[in-house]
């Protein structure tokens, strides 16, 4: 039996190859307009999977690279601003130099202070930097003000109340950079390396470990001179800075005196009721010589002392002790002092080498040169040396955070370079799933048109309309 196709069944046959070949044709179309093999994720479910993860990779390293570009300006910032303060300590050194001058008088040295203060404003502006609302040497409390002034005990002291933690930018899943260098590791680190005297009145470290941090005052007080006088010559007992035992001898022949193995004085004619005596330490022996009878006289003087660090509580000195422990109840600070090269009264400056912080440094050399005129050369000379040391560890602190921060900002360049590479690698991985090769979207897109035509002219044979047709 012949089976004859009904003229419906031949029109739809004709629909669907037209629609098939249509739907071939705008899919060529569309991979020629938009350049992609996967206009949809129909298209390739398995490529759209693929290139669903590679996208997600991008937006990662997409994230890594705005936090890397982020963290650049506020590193490059505070290097700058480090470099400007390594600057400023340099010209407070030698400020500081310049006032270890012993020919400076007290006018002098005041000018000398009050340009060290004017730098020390600009070096407390630089440690308080703020980038945009940030302050950049304040740890992670970046919205504390790192540096403020405060009283402590009743000096006015310049505090660090940021943080020691670090500021860090992932570069990758398991990379990151540390961005900051904090206040304290830069202005105020703390290394402790022992306690040194200043060599002023010949008190030295005892044997036993001292405790404390910065600078303090060990004040030498004296406590009065004896000694047995004759030939009319007495001791004034105002004002003597000798300590321990030292000869006093009068010279009738030269006219002249002498205490220990200091320099002769003449004396006066007529001999003077209050003459002051230097001997090799520069401690000083005031003698009336007012009744003197003209004839030699030797004796031996003895110079009672006592020391405090508080100002407060004086511990009498024997001479003979190798540590003396004194203490501070304000501060904790403890002491342990060799007294048996005791020699003269006077204010001794206590470091705790690696510990003191700059800006205590600074203003403490400020005081020493705003010392009275009446204080001793040598003593200024030798508590700016203290500080010196102190300044020149600072500075460099202050040059070691600054190379923390190059290496961090080579560190991002270098991060930065890695996920552009890598952002383009994957870029490529991406175009190589999703994007279309045209030299084969061209033949595809004229083999549809072809096959769109052939299946439209066959349709149009077969649909031809006629009564023979029709019978």
């Amino acid at each position: 039996m012949t089976i004859r196709p009904t003229q419906g069944r031949i029109f739809d046959m004709v629909r669907d190859g037209i629609q098939f070949n249509t739907a071939k044709l705008i899919r060529a179309q569309e991979q020629a307009a938009s350049g992609k093999r996967i206009v949809r994720a129909s298209d390739d479910a398995v490529g759209t999977s693929v290139s669903l993860s590679l996208r997600r990779q991008i937006g990662a390293i997409e994230s890594f690279v705005a936090s890397t570009s982020a963290a650049r300006p506020e590193v490059e910032q505070a290097s700058a601003r480090l470099q400007e303060g390594s600057g400023v300590l340099s010209d407070i050194r030698a400020l500081m130099i310049q006032g270890m001058n012993g020919a400076l008088n007290e006018g002098d040295r005041e000018a000398v202070a009050s340009q060290i203060e004017l730098l020390e404003g600009q070096l407390l502006d630089i440690a308080n930097t703020r980038s945009g609302d940030s302050y950049l040497f304040a740890g992670t409390a970046t919205s504390t003000q790192p540096f403020v002034e405060e009283t402590v005990n009743g000096e006015s002291r310049v505090m660090y109340r940021g943080n020691d933690d670090r500021q860090r930018v992932l570069t990758g899943r398991n990379s990151e950079v540390i961005l900051n260098a904090t206040g304290r590791e830069v202005f105020e680190k703390y290394d402790y390396s022992g306690t040194k005297l200043g060599d002023v009145t010949g008190l030295t470290v005892g044997t036993t470990a001292n405790s404390g941090q910065g600078y303090e005052e060990i004040e030498v007080r004296q406590d009065g001179t004896t000694g047995v006088m004759g030939e009319g010559i007495a001791l004034t007992g105002s004002n003597d800075t000798i300590l321990g035992t030292r000869s006093l001898t009068v010279d009738a022949a030269a006219r002249t005196i002498q205490v220990g193995t200091g320099a002769t004085f003449a004396i006066p004619t007529p001999p003077p009721a209050d003459l002051t005596v230097e001997d090799e330490n520069g401690a000083r022996v005031h003698v009336d010589l007012s009744a003197w009878t003209g004839l030699d006289f030797n004796t031996t003087l003895t110079g009672a002392g006592s020391v405090s660090i508080d100002g407060l509580t004086y511990t009498p000195v024997n001479f003979t002790e190798t540590d003396l422990r004194i203490e501070s109840q304000s501060t904790s600070t403890v002491l342990h002092l060799d007294t048996t090269a005791l020699v003269r009264s006077g204010s001794e400056l206590a470091t705790f080498q690696g510990t003191p912080g700059l800006f205590d440094t600074i203003r403490g050399a400020v005081a020493d040169l705003r010392l009275p005129e009446t204080t001793d050369r040598t003593t200024i000379i030798k508590r700016l040396q203290a500080r010196l040391g102190e300044l020149d560890r600072s500075q460099e602190d202050l040059l070691i955070g600054l190379g923390k921060l190059g290496a961090a900002s080579q560190r991002i360049d270098v991060a930065a370079t890695r996920l552009e590479d890598l952002e383009v690698t994957v870029e490529g991985l991406i175009s190589n799933v999703e994007d279309a090769d045209f030299a084969e979207v061209a033949l595809d897109l004229q083999r549809a048109e072809q096959t769109l035509q052939l299946a439209q002219a066959t349709g149009a044979r077969l649909m031809q309309q006629s009564l023979l047709n029709y019978l």
